[in-house]
């Protein structure tokens, strides 16, 4: 899997206690723009894809990837994971080469950034493809 890139925001909001990784709903925004660490917090700071071949963008509430997130501890270290993500596209989608886990869950700040995961390349899916975000541990807490 990519490497989890969490914004300076994230441990703030953590702090502040806006994140619940054990029941707040998240989804995954595609991008084709970078975010940007010191800036991209919310989901109006981030450039998504056009809603197109099964992909929707996100707004508040609905579109973008469902996704999961979990949280588990071990000591003194907790660890928030995600569950397996798959896109099938019924039409073109992309190109995208971002993909923005977004907290639909909080109204204040509303829709906070995670993290997201850079894919290396732009990626355009035809329609049948499937694009999969694989499960496994975004970052640790500790």
């Amino acid at each position: 899997m990519a490497t989890f890139t969490e914004p300076d925001k994230l441990s703030e909001n953590v702090g502040l206690k806006v994140h619940d990784f054990t029941a707040d709903t998240v989804r995954w925004v595609l991008s084709n723009t970078a975010p940007v660490l010191a800036s991209t917090f919310l989901l109006s700071d981030i450039t998504q894809i056009a809603t197109s071949g099964g992909y929707t963008q996100m707004t508040d509430g609905a579109g973008g990837l469902l996704g999961d997130t979990t949280l588990a501890r071990s000591g003194q270290v907790s660890t928030v994971s995600g569950t397996q993500v798959v896109l099938t596209a019924t039409g073109v989608v992309g190109p995208f080469r971002y993909l923005v886990l977004v907290d639909d869950t909080p109204t204040s700040p509303l829709n906070p950034v995670v993290g997201w995961l850079d894919h290396g390349s732009a990626v355009t899916m035809a329609n049948t493809d499937t694009y999969t975000i694989p499960a496994g541990a975004y970052f640790t807490i500790n």
